[in-house]
């Protein structure tokens, strides 16, 4: 089995509903909720043509000591929460939430998206 080096800094932020917008629809402002360390396995990029420019999207998974507090996200909450890499300041918006396949009990795994 292989050791899992928890290298890079991260901020689990939840999204809060704040104040409405003169549209009516509720802007959700990042709160920052906790750090972790944590390990990065990049993917493959992505491009897509969005409004006729390109965009490019880094999808990422990170690695995270499993605690009470990063347990509480699950899957069904990914819209709940982002991650933001606090080297880069690159946020991170969750798609899924899985236990780590090496060492379930020790660890989880979230695949993210960047956001830009």
């Amino acid at each position: 089995m292989t050791d899992v080096l928890l290298r890079e800094r991260i901020s689990f932020e939840e999204l809060v509903p704040g104040a409405e917008s003169t549209l009516g629809n509720t802007q959700k402002t990042p709160t920052h909720r906790f750090y972790r360390r944590a390990c990065f396995l990049f993917l493959r990029s992505g491009e897509g043509v969005l409004a006729g420019r390109l965009s490019g999207t880094q999808s990422i998974v990170m690695t995270v000591r499993r605690s009470a507090a990063v347990a509480a996200i699950t899957t069904t909450q990914t819209t709940k929460w982002q991650i933001r890499d606090k080297t880069t300041d690159i946020v991170y918006n969750i798609k899924a939430v899985e236990p780590n396949r090496e060492k379930p009990r020790q660890l989880i795994d979230f695949l993210c998206v960047s956001t830009s």
